[in-house]
């Protein structure tokens, strides 16, 4: 059974692909459904450091090697990716134009993942340490998850279908994922109080002024917490001290200006921070293996 919906789900993703016209100019395209995102890649990529998003990321075909720091995971058609809250993640991914890379992004939903858990009764407490772990995993594939899947992408090609339809297919697919070895990376994502919720704003707040100068005292005056054990629980949940954490946000955001708007290094320097272009050069070249100049080495889609 497994088998077979994992054939007709990369069927359907295919056809998809075609439906929103995906090329190689425009790899990741929104679907129909809002925070719902096709992406599709033809070639091999070798370790690269990428932006990751909050939120679960589905492949229908092909598969990526993540790591992050230490950690290492894959994630493929038997395993979906739970991100709690945005990371830089040094990825691998494996693809080709006759197997393509497909998949989905999909955005966590606060609300109605903050409702299932009221309705399930979860409670942090049973997870006890599981507070500070990594905010990123994989996750095993299930029939249900899968066949929640299919019917996703079957309503994508049409607008009053995904309106009507997709938002309680989604709620479908939190439930699963809370109920598997991994639920607890969603809950503790709607818990408050949690480790990984303070950290998460914390993070949120980053991600909006990451251009503006930060300072660790006010980030660990916004998580409630002392300097000390805010550096502490932020590296133990990101896997980064924040200043390095801040850094790869700046230069991951500066590759996309160069990429996307054609900046130059430059000025894409300056509107993500940095004082010295220079500077941003060598940590450019130090976190991506090349230099800016080089930079189309490191993309997964053309230039604009």
């Amino acid at each position: 059974m497994k088998a077979e919906l994992k054939r007709q789900l990369a069927i359907v993703a295919s056809q998809l692909c075609e439906y929103y016209k995906i090329s190689d100019q425009t790899n990741r395209v929104h679907t129909l459904l809002t925070g719902v995102r096709l992406f599709r890649i033809d070639r091999y990529h070798k370790l690269t450091p990428k932006m990751y998003e909050q939120g679960i990321v589905v492949i229908f075909q092909g598969s990526k090697i993540g790591h992050l720091n230490q950690h290492q995971f894959g994630y493929d058609v038997e395993q979906c990716l739970i991100v709690s809250t945005s990371y830089p993640i040094t990825c691998e991914t494996f693809a080709s134009q006759q197997e393509p890379l497909m998949g989905i992004n999909i955005d966590l939903d606060i609300n109605a993942i903050s409702q299932l858990v009221s309705d399930m009764e979860l409670e942090s407490k049973n997870w006890g340490e599981l507070d500070t772990r990594c905010g990123v995993s994989p996750a095993p594939m299930t029939e249900s998850m899968y066949l929640c899947m299919l019917e996703l992408l079957n309503v994508l090609h049409n607008p009053l279908d995904a309106k009507v339809l997709g938002p309680s297919i989604l709620r479908q697919f939190f439930y699963y994922l809370l109920q598997s070895e991994k639920g607890y990376l969603l809950a503790h994502y709607c818990e408050q109080d949690s480790s990984l919720a303070k950290i998460s704003t914390v993070i949120g707040h980053v991600q909006k002024n990451f251009a503006q100068k930060l300072h660790v005292n006010e980030l660990a005056a916004m998580a409630g917490m002392s300097v000390s054990v805010f550096h502490k629980v932020f590296k133990q949940v990101v896997t980064d001290p924040p200043l390095q954490y801040i850094k790869k946000i700046r230069l991951n955001h500066a590759k996309n200006y160069i990429l996307q708007e054609g900046l130059s290094a430059s000025l894409a320097s300056q509107r993500v921070g940095y004082e010295s272009a220079a500077q941003f050069s060598r940590e450019f070249k130090r976190y991506f293996g090349v230099p800016p100049s080089r930079i189309d080495e490191i993309s997964d889609y053309s230039r604009k």
